[in-house]
C-alpha cells in the first residue's frame, strides 16, 4: 500500500504483474508549465516507473482539457452508480453497442476490477448520448482505471476525453463516420510513410482497407501494458496524432518481422489481420517501448495539419457516398433511405436505395443518375437474390472515365429521351484533380472516385414520369412509369443482374419503406 498520504491510485491493480513501478514512492513532479519539458518527460518515459506521479500527471493533463460546458464529472456517477466497495459483476453492466463488439483488455488490472470498468462504459453510454461509436473506448477505460483512485474519478477522465471541444482537436473517434475516415486516412498515412510496409499488406491481404480498419486496436487493446501505457503519456500530451505514428511505427516492425521469413503468400484478410494481432500482443519479445516511440517520432513532416485535411477531405467522401455521423455500419445490408418492392404474382422484385429521391433535384430538368455504391436490387422468388454494385467484387472495373464524357443522347425533340436509351443519363460527375476534392489522398481518390461512370456507376434516377434503377448495358434493372402500374426489367452494368421477372410486367402491389433518424428531427 502507499506511504501515508498519499492517494492510492492503484486500487484495481494486480501489483504482481506491475514489474519495477513503484506503487508508494513520492509523486515528485506533477504540474508542468513548460510545454517543451512536458513533451519530453512524455516521450522519455519519466513517469513509467512512479504510479503516483503518472496518476497525478493524467489528472493535470485531463483537468486542463477544454470541454463543453456541461459535462458529466464524478458527483454524477456517484449520483447514478454508487462507487463500488466491493466487486461488481460485469453481466451487471453490459458493454453498450456503439464498442462495436471490442472486448475490455485487463492489462494489469485484477480480474475483479473487471466489472468496473463494465460499469464506468455503461454509465458513459448513458450520459453521453451522442457517442454513436467508439470501439476504443473499453481500452481506454481499461487504462485510465490503472491511475484512479475510485470508479467516479476515472468515468470523469473517460467523459473529458469525449466531451474535449478544442477547434481542430479530439481526442475520441465517437462516429461511425469519424472512425471510418481515419481507417481511411491511416491507409494514405501508410501508403505514404511506410511504402515498404504498405506494399506487403498489398501483397499479402485480398483487402487492405479491412485490414488498416484495426489499426486502433493495435495501439488502444492489442499492445501490452508497458507500450500501451507510454502510449497514453504521449497520447493525453499530443492527442489524436500520436495514435497514427504509434499504428505506423507497429506497421514497420511488422513488415521487419515479416521480412526475417519467407515471403507471404495472399490469404483472406481476417488471416493478415490475426497475424498482426499475434505480433502486436507479442511485440514485447522484440522492441521496447523506448523503442516503440522513437520509430513513431521519427517519422518527418508529419503534422496535425495533414491529418486534419486528409480526415476531413475523406469524411466528405464518405458523406457523399450516404455514410452519415449517426450511422454505425458501413455495409449494404444496414442503413438505407428508402426501399420498395413490386409484385407480378408471385414474383416480388425491388432494391433498396441509399440516397434519398430529393438529390433527382440537383441536375436541374436533366434526368440525372445519382446515389451511391450502397444501393442494390434483389428479388424473391423463386430463390431470395441480391445483385450489388458491381465495383464490389469487381474493382478492377474501377477505372477513371473523363468527367466530358457522359453526354445524354439527344432525342428528336432536341431533348434527353431516357425512356428510348436507357444509356443516356448523365451521372454526377465524381470528383477529381480538377475538381473540390483537389485535397484527396492517392489511396481514396484511387479506391473511392476513379469510377468507370458510364457503366458502372448509374444507380438510380427519376423525374415525373419515371422511376429507374440501375443502368449500363443493356437497360436498367427496373424502370416504373409515371403511373406506377407498369415496369420493365433488364441485364444492366451497375448491378450485373439478369432480368429479376419478365422484362414487362404489370404492377400488382407497390411498397414504399423510408427510414428517418429520429435524433435529427
Amino acid at each position: 500500500s502507499p506511504s501515508p498520504g498519499i492517494t492510492d491510485f492503484g486500487v484495481f491493480v494486480d501489483w504482481a504483474q506491475m514489474g519495477d513501478v513503484s506503487r508508494d514512492a513520492a509523486p515528485g513532479k506533477t504540474e508542468y508549465k513548460d510545454l517543451k519539458e512536458l513533451k519530453l518527460h512524455a516521450r522519455t518515459g519519466q513517469w513509467a516507473r512512479n504510479h503516483s506521479q503518472r496518476a497525478l500527471v493524467y489528472r493535470q493533463l485531463i483537468k486542463a482539457l477544454p470541454c463543453r460546458a456541461v459535462t458529466a464529472d464524478a458527483a454524477v456517477y456517484r449520483d447514478i452508480v454508487g462507487n463500488a466497495s466491493s466487486k461488481r459483476n460485469p453481466a451487471n453492466f453490459p458493454l453498450p453497442e456503439f464498442v462495436d463488439g471490442a472486448a475490455v483488455p485487463l492489462y494489469c488490472l485484477k480480474p475483479e476490477s473487471l466489472g468496473s470498468v463494465h460499469a464506468v462504459i455503461s454509465c458513459v453510454a448513458g450520459e453521453f448520448p451522442d457517442v454513436s461509436h467508439c470501439p476504443a473506448l473499453p481500452a481506454v477505460v481499461s487504462l485510465l482505471m490503472h491511475w484512479s483512485a475510485d470508479e467516479s474519478q476515472c468515468f470523469e477522465a473517460a467523459g473529458r476525453l469525449l466531451a474535449c471541444n478544442e477547434p481542430g482537436r479530439r481526442m475520441l473517434d465517437q462516429t461511425f463516420l469519424a472512425y471510418q475516415s481515419s481507417c481511411m486516412t491511416f491507409g494514405d498515412l501508410a501508403h505514404k510513410y511506410c511504402p515498404a510496409a504498405h506494399k506487403l499488406i498489398v501483397a499479402a491481404a485480398t483487402d487492405v482497407l479491412e485490414v488498416y480498419a484495426d489499426w486502433q486496436r493495435w495501439v488502444l487493446g492489442d499492445l501490452p501494458f508497458a507500450h500501451a501505457a507510454r502510449v497514453m503519456d504521449v497520447f493525453l500530451v499530443e492527442g489524436y496524432k500520436v495514435l497514427y505514428r504509434i499504428a505506423l511505427a507497429i506497421l514497420k516492425f511488422y513488415r521487419k518481422h515479416k521480412a526475417a521469413g519467407a515471403t507471404p503468400r495472399q490469404q483472406d484478410s481476417a488471416g493478415v489481420k490475426a497475424d498482426i494481432q499475434v505480433f502486436v500482443r507479442g511485440i514485447g519479445g522484440s522492441v521496447s517501448p523506448d523503442k516503440l516511440l522513437e520509430k513513431a517520432f521519427s517519422i518527418r513532416l508529419f503534422s496535425r495539419k495533414e491529418i486534419t485535411l486528409l480526415q476531413l477531405a475523406n469524411e466528405k467522401s464518405l458523406q457523399q457516398r450516404g455514410i452519415t455521423v449517426r450511422q454505425k455500419r458501413y455495409a449494404h445490408d444496414q442503413l438505407f433511405v428508402k426501399g420498395f418492392y413490386f409484385e407480378k404474382r408471385e414474383r416480388r422484385n425491388g432494391a433498396f436505395l441509399s440516397t434519398d429521391w430529393e438529390e433527382r433535384k440537383r441536375g436541374g430538368n436533366k434526368l440525372s443518375y445519382f446515389g451511391t455504391g450502397e444501393c442494390f436490387v434483389f428479388r424473391m422468388k423463386p430463390e431470395m437474390e441480391r445483385y450489388e454494385w458491381v465495383v464490389i467484387k469487381h474493382p478492377e472495373l474501377a477505372n477513371s472515365t473523363p468527367a466530358g464524357s457522359e453526354q445524354p443522347d439527344e432525342g428528336a425533340n432536341g431533348t434527353s429521351d431516357a425512356n428510348a436509351n436507357s444509356h443516356s443519363l448523365p451521372v454526377e460527375t465524381p470528383p477529381t484533380s480538377t475538381t473540390d476534392s483537389a485535397h484527396l489522398s492517392p489511396f481514396l481518390a484511387a479506391r473511392h472516385f476513379h469510377l468507370n461512370v458510364r457503366n458502372t456507376s448509374m444507380f438510380m434516377a427519376g423525374s415525373v414520369d419515371s422511376i429507374i434503377i440501375g443502368g449500363g448495358g443493356e437497360g436498367n434493372a427496373l424502370y416504373i412509369d409515371s403511373e406506377l402500374n407498369h415496369g420493365r426489367t433488364g441485364r444492366c452494368t451497375t448491378f450485373d443482374n439478369p432480368p429479376l421477372c419478365t422484362e414487362s410486367f404489370q404492377i400488382a402491389l407497390l411498397e414504399v419503406w423510408g427510414f428517418q433518424d429520429a435524433m435529427a428531427t
